[in-house]
């Protein structure tokens, strides 16, 4: 089979002729439909994880849609033909003191798809059975693949704030996340409020959902929602200190600010901000499978697909390239 191969970190991928991966017992093997490029793909290639221990040579991808090829002897939940997804993580030890919470998603001997075993950049990958979603009827299964970590990275932190209609939950960035968080909060029955860096973006979220716009080049962010009552809920999505920083006063009464992007810049808290009014400052990262399989029945149940722009696999370094310009319009989907 053809994958785009990581063989030394801060290098184009290579296009290679590799072994189609042999399933396990407990496995399955799937052709790959769509693979989404997300923009920890270019922290992982470009070696900024290093410390992850990531194995060279890898093939990198997380959000992996397709179809069962093989199933092994052991696997009884899924069979050859079913359309499938695998996400980031591949495997939770059930164990830890995450695990037993929960909160499997932060198990410590996790196995990160892409990361420390081969991804979806290439025409068949194995996952374990355990580890691999149904993807419902009614979903394109290529537009489909970026739910299995943009979708699932929106909707959990929804998802655990509890019913949400009536309430008023911003999303600060409209890229590949904030796309999906203003569609999903808005079939949650949530005022939206999407918070943009000038005019470009304001009828797509308007179209997605968003009932206010709020435009932090012209305006305060903070005052501009303490105008409306403040935000029950902020999904921070852009990757941007100066934002996390604007948003912060905009929170009401117990409203929580979840913080979704990888911001590395330092950030300024007055904590005594945070006092008045109980407001919350949390991160999240990815969700269970419990919230995997909410999230795809919900995308189906509402018609929730991101807006993506599909390539070919060949491309893969010019895809890439495009996305460290800020070039991609939203999410980028690799078809082998």
């Amino acid at each position: 089979m053809i994958a785009a191969v990581c063989e030394a970190f801060g290098k184009p991928l290579v296009l290679s002729e590799v072994p189609v991966p042999s399933p396990g017992p407990d496995e399955v093997l799937i052709r790959v439909t769509g693979c989404g490029v997300c923009h920890s793909d270019l922290h992982l290639i470009d070696g900024d994880w290093k410390e992850w221990g990531t194995p060279l040579p890898i093939v990198p991808g997380h959000e992996v849609t397709g179809v069962v090829e093989k199933a092994g002897s052991d696997v009884k939940s899924i069979s050859p033909g079913d359309r499938v997804g695998v996400p980031w993580m591949q495997y939770a030890c059930g164990e830890c003191a995450p695990c037993l919470s929960g909160a499997e998603m932060l198990c410590a001997l996790q196995k990160s798809t892409g990361v420390n075993v081969n991804g979806g950049y290439a025409e068949y990958v194995k996952a374990p059975a355990a580890f691999t979603h149904k993807i419902p009827e009614g979903l394109d299964l290529a537009e489909a693949s970026p739910l299995m970590c943009a979708g699932i990275t929106v909707f959990a932190p929804l998802r655990r704030a509890g019913n949400l209609a009536g309430k008023t939950v911003a999303v600060a960035g409209m890229g590949g996340l904030g796309h999906l968080g203003v569609r999903m909060a808005s079939a949650m029955g949530a005022r939206v409020v999407a918070i943009l860096r000038g005019e470009e973006k304001g009828a797509l979220a308007r179209k997605m959902g968003a009932l206010d716009i709020i435009d932090s080049e012209k305006e305060k962010v903070g005052r501009r929602l303490a105008g409306m009552g403040g935000a029950d809920l902020i999904l921070l999505t852009g990757i941007s200190a100066r934002l996390f920083e604007q948003c912060i006063p905009g929170l009401g009464p117990n409203g929580t600010m979840v913080v979704l992007a990888a911001i590395a810049e330092k950030a300024s808290v007055i904590p005594a901000g945070l006092i008045t009014g109980q407001k919350h400052i949390c991160g999240s990262v990815i969700g269970t499978r419990d919230d995997m399989d909410a999230m795809l029945r919900f995308a189906a149940d509402h018609g929730i697909l991101p807006m993506v722009e599909l390539h070919p696999l060949k491309n893969v370094n010019e895809v890439l390239q495009k996305l460290r310009e800020g070039k991609v319009r939203l999410r980028a989907v690799l078809t082998p």
